[in-house]
């Protein structure tokens, strides 16, 4: 966002002494000491940049034995002369134990100044005798007086503008869109990326932070950086929700020590009251995804676990309420209804307004179109009864992590860059009139830093912000085929890139892979030796579905929309020469899912396709487009696969029930994998089994093969931190593709003074 000057240096008459600065305004000399006044110079010259006080000490004094103290001095002198108050900055702000940033942007409106005050920061100032302006184009050389003029006369600037601003904005307001200046995230834990910060949360006295690794609950005391392990029961697995308003109680997730389905982070898990005094964890809610503690510490909002034998996306799409000691709970809000096609919508977080009387959540619609695909997301408020709902704010770019902050500003993760595809968030604010529930304007950022956000929480003064970055990508890794104990070996990495690399198939001589990466801000369609580093970039698109291998091996075809968000725009089909060429739309049409080939000699491709009311098969090819209808059936999960042969289609209609068609006979039969949550799966090589990822009893993660009569079997194990996705086997059988969700810099951070 281009920031609007405060103010703009022009040039007037000063009166400059020997060793004594004059600020010369209507008759009236304000002296300002020579060091001050460097001070000052070098602020203008770093406008915005958090300068540290050892650099500004470094540059306006020689003496490297000065003490902080002079510095202090000098900005405090400087807050006189500007009229700028310590506690409501207007144009120096003071970050503790750090340095200082000049709020202001800075301009000139004559030549040959903006060059001197624009110079580069490592820049030194050296001696009074040696701060000469930069001049070029018009005059090689200005008088140290007629610099000193400018700088001297914009700060009187600066002392008419804090009149002004201060009676547009109030005492306690915050400033217009264009003076706003980032706030700096400073790190609170280091965990490394095997041991990921899995949440965090302030105290609302700003004391403390807890937060959950996978070696337990810890809390943090801020001001000292002592951490110390919660007490707790053995066994028990705790992840931290929400401080009650004393600062000595706090609401965590219990995690199930047995869950019962891992798949996509669903863990069966329950609410419970901890106190930092001791004592035995009290339980609140059973069977609870998420909670928040109402201001006064009365009532806790919370999201149930959904009920995964009736949808296929974990996610709650209903919000209740309880009192504080587990009484008389209550449903305040459903948001099931189908936005956009086969997939209900749901809550990703919640937040209290500041009197309680309100809530704001986010909505999130996924969107049924070309994959890899962002949801849709829209920030509401309701009121803690669950009546007058209200729409803020409508846009894709929302994140899932929510606040709401004293002074009426509800802040929220929102992507940086709208035509990036890259996860990167910052933490950006809307004033809210919590009476009318009016938005008072657009977004406007606080934060900006690389990585996605899971939450963000504050302290009750609103001073304290603590934003827990995370970062969890998917990776292509190849693994391979031990004949002799007819397991896979671990698996090694192939894709050496932190951003989403998503891999889906095999080239036909089984050498190379298939994926679809963001890397470079723009989804991108390669391909990749398995004995390579680098891939190769065939095709991109706004957006790109995973690929997939044409049954002769000479194509490879994906699913692309020219505008994903929205559903009146037909999705397509594409198919690009593995030798080279433009790519060619072979099937378009609306609801278009998944598709895949068998391999020769047979002919056959299928695609999916949701009308509004079935899952619809059918063939196609890359001649002819669109061809028979297969199949149809009721809404249904799109996760599906076709076996090599062409014979038959395994769907996945569930977390533990898989339906086998054979497409030659049409007829098809159910089986029940009962102790396995599964979740994606793909036929093996052999046309008799299927590949699937789940997780075991103690949350780690497995691929199971299973056969045609439900048995299951663990051919591949994982380690803790990382999920398989699914496992692709290359059409020799030796090799297989793993798709890993790998975490890798996941902490917490603390922001002062937003």
């Amino acid at each position: 966002m281009t920031e609007r000057k405060c103010f703009v240096f022009k040039f007037a008459d000063v009166e400059v002494r020997e060793r004594e600065f004059l600020l010369v305004k209507a008759g009236e000399r304000v002296s300002v000491e020579p060091k001050a006044f460097r001070v000052l110079l070098y602020l203008l010259r770093n406008p915005g940049r958090l300068i540290a006080k050892d650099e500004i000490v470094g540059a306006v004094w020689s003496d490297s034995a000065v003490s902080d103290n002079s510095l202090t001095r000098s900005i405090a002198q400087l807050r006189r002369v500007l009229g700028d108050d310590s506690r409501e900055p207007l144009y120096i702000l003071t970050v503790p134990t750090v340095g200082y940033r000049f709020l202001c942007e800075v301009g000139a409106e004559e030549d040959g100044f903006s060059s001197s005050v624009a110079a580069s920061p490592d820049t030194p100032i050296g001696k009074e005798e040696d701060v000469r302006p930069d001049v070029t184009g018009v005059r090689k050389q200005r008088s140290r007086k007629l610099l000193y003029a400018s700088v001297v006369f914009a700060a009187l600037l600066l002392v008419a503008a804090g009149f002004i601003l201060r009676r547009f904005i109030g005492s306690g307001g915050v400033p217009a869109n264009g003076l706003q200046h980032l706030a700096t995230e400073q790190r609170l834990t280091a965990n490394p990326s095997e041991v990921p910060v899995s949440d965090a949360v302030i105290s609302p006295d700003g004391k403390y932070v807890a937060y959950a690794d996978p070696t337990g609950l810890y809390l943090r005391q801020i001001s000292s950086g002592e951490t110390r392990p919660w007490s707790l029961p053995q066994g028990f697995l705790a992840w931290p929700e929400s401080w009650f308003p004393d600062g000595t109680h706090l609401l965590v997730r219990k995690i199930a020590a047995q869950p019962k389905d891992l798949s996509l982070g669903l863990w069966q898990s329950s609410l419970y009251e901890l106190s930092m005094l001791g004592g035995e964890p009290r339980e609140i809610v059973n069977n609870a995804a998420a909670g928040y503690v109402s201001p006064d510490g009365s009532r806790i909002a919370y999201l149930p676990m959904p009920n995964v034998s009736e949808v296929w996306t974990p996610n709650a799409n209903e919000m209740w309420m309880v009192d504080s000691d587990g009484a008389n709970p209550r449903r305040i809000l459903s948001v099931g209804a189908k936005k956009y096609g086969i997939y209900p919508n749901w809550i990703d977080s919640a937040t209290w307004s500041p009197t309680g009387q309100h809530l704001a959540y986010i909505e999130n619609h996924f969107v049924a179109a070309a994959h890899p695909v962002e949801p849709a997301r829209s920030l509401r408020i309701i009121g803690s009864n669950g009546e007058g709902a209200r729409v803020i704010l409508d846009d894709p770019r929302i994140g899932q992590a929510l606040w709401w902050a004293p002074d009426g500003r509800i802040l929220f993760s929102y992507r940086e860059d709208p035509g990036s595809r890259l996860d990167n968030f910052g933490v950006y604010s809307i004033r809210v009139d919590e009476r009318t529930g009016m938005a008072g304007g657009p977004p406007q950022p606080l934060t900006k830093a690389e990585g996605s956000i899971g939450s963000v929480s504050g302290t009750a003064d609103g001073k304290r912000l603590v934003v827990w970055r995370r970062s969890v990508a998917p990776q292509v890794f190849i693994a391979s085929f031990d004949a002799g104990s007819r397991r896979w070996n671990e698996p090694r990495r192939l894709t050496l890139d932190a951003n989403i690399n998503f891999g889906s198939a095999w080239t036909a001589d089984s050498k190379g892979v298939l994926f679809v990466s963001n890397r470079n801000g723009e989804w991108k369609l390669f391909k990749q030796g398995i004995d390579e580093t680098t891939p190769e970039v065939l095709a991109e698109a706004q957006v790109i579905s995973p690929p997939r291998l044409s049954a002769d091996g000479s194509h490879v075809l994906y699913v692309t929309s020219s505008n994903p968000k929205d559903v009146s725009v037909p999705s397509s089909i594409m198919s690009k020469s593995l030798s080279g060429g433009a790519s060619r739309v072979v099937v378009q049409g609306f609801g278009i899912g998944n598709n895949q080939c068998a391999m020769a000699p047979s002919t056959l491709c299928v695609f999916s396709q949701f009308d509004g009311k079935d899952l619809v098969f059918r063939s196609f090819d890359l001649e002819h487009g669109a061809g028979r209808e297969l199949l149809r059936i009721p809404e249904a999960s799109p996760n599906w696969s076709l076996s090599s042969n062409g014979s038959k289609l395994a769907i996945f209609l569930d977390r533990h029930r898989i339906r086998f068609v054979s497409l030659s006979l049409g007829a098809s039969y159910e089986v029940t994998v009962k102790d396995w949550p599964l979740d994606r799966g793909d036929w093996a090589a052999n046309n008799q089994t299927v590949l699937i990822s789940s997780h075991a009893p103690n949350g780690l993660p497995v691929i199971l093969e299973v056969d045609q009569t439900g048995k299951a079997k663990i051919v591949l194990r994982g380690n803790a931190n990382v999920d398989f996705g699914f496992m692709i086997q290359s059409p020799d059988g030796r090799k297989g593709l793993v798709c890993e969700s790998v975490p890798s810099d996941s902490n917490a951070w603390m922001v002062n003074n937003f």
